[in-house]
């Protein structure tokens, strides 16, 4: 397939899934984009494409988060990320993902079994927190800062649009995070800009389609679609990491 083509049809396949759902750009996108450009690149441009999935997401569907979940997420995640990319010189982030992979797939099938309308009864500030050290510190390591605090969301018991708010919230400033530690790290590709150039337009189109979608299914058909999402990121992600470990 042509470079170009393959590159649009990764991203609008990743916009239209983090549309619906609110996650799962940048896992989506970033194998394609990985094999196609630099790694400095590549991060980039799925962070900027994400970044930008989910502004119009929060924008489009008129939900905020909580204040005080907000906070209690957003303020630990950003002290755990540093302490995540700290933490890889001292482990095997294939082991990581392993973990988290493993973690997704059994968490899938254990809600999957739960009463539709079942929540957590220790949800509060604290444990809300605590989620988002964790999903900092995931975010650092191995670039799942949106896992844990997805997974979460679905056990507190808000409705599909505040689960998104909370979430997508949460990812958006841990991706802006991320992008300002890259571009003080390592100078942008120049090519950069002209990726974006085409990326943009594909992920306003796609994104927007997603959400389209979204409007469209009732609580317990997201609450389904959410889980096999995550099962399948958490099969995709311990397939990837196994060789490595394997082989390490």
């Amino acid at each position: 397939m042509n470079e170009t083509l393959l590159l649009v049809a990764c991203l609008a396949c990743a916009g239209v899934i983090s549309g619906l759902t609110g996650f799962a750009f940048a896992l989506v996108a970033s194998g394609t984009l990985l094999s196609l450009r630099s790694p400095v690149e590549a991060t980039a441009l799925v962070l900027v494409c994400s970044i930008l999935s989910q502004v119009i997401s929060l924008v489009r569907l008129r939900a905020w988060p909580p204040r005080g979940t907000a906070f209690a997420m957003i303020l630990p995640g950003l002290v755990g990320a540093p302490i995540g990319i700290h933490l890889l010189h001292g482990l095997d982030p294939n082991v990581v993902k392993v973990a988290v992979g493993g973690f997704l797939v059994l968490y899938a099938a254990f809600v999957s079994v739960l009463r539709a309308d079942y929540r957590v009864a220790f949800g509060n500030a604290w444990s809300d927190g605590a989620v988002g050290f964790l999903g900092g510190v995931l975010g650092g390591i191995a670039g799942l800062s949106g896992a844990l605090p997805t997974a979460w969301s679905l056990l507190r018991g808000w409705e599909p649009r505040t689960q998104r708010a909370v979430y997508q919230s949460f990812t958006l400033v841990m991706q802006v995070w991320a992008l300002t530690i890259l571009t003080l790290v390592d100078p942008l590709p120049a090519d950069l800009v002209r990726d974006l150039a085409l990326a943009l337009p594909v992920v306003l189109v796609s994104v927007l389609a997603g959400l389209s979608l979204f409007t469209r299914i009732d609580q317990a058909r997201f609450r389904r679609v959410v889980l096999v999402l995550l099962a399948v990121i958490g099969l995709t992600t311990t397939a990837l990491a196994l060789p490595g470990l394997l082989h390490g």
